[in-house]
């Protein structure tokens, strides 16, 4: 499987107007620097899965802040 053409078309079919673009384009840049070694492009996806997992348990008490819930 050629990822980074996968990548490229998921990114190319995200609208300009949602704010999940600059992300999927940048997964998609990523992966195209991979070519068409299935290891490293498995290996530039687990490394962004563990970053965004990473992400999202450092900040999950923020959903809960009472202070941020004006703006929620």
């Amino acid at each position: 499987m050629d990822f980074a053409a996968a990548a490229q078309a998921v990114a190319a079919a995200v609208s300009e107007g949602d704010p999940v673009k600059a992300f999927a384009q940048g997964v998609a840049d990523d992966l195209s620097q991979t070519g068409n070694d299935m290891f490293a492009a498995v290996g530039q996806m687990n490394d962004l899965q563990n970053a965004l997992s990473f992400a999202l348990e450092s900040n999950s008490e923020l959903m809960s802040d009472p202070a941020l819930e004006a703006i929620s």
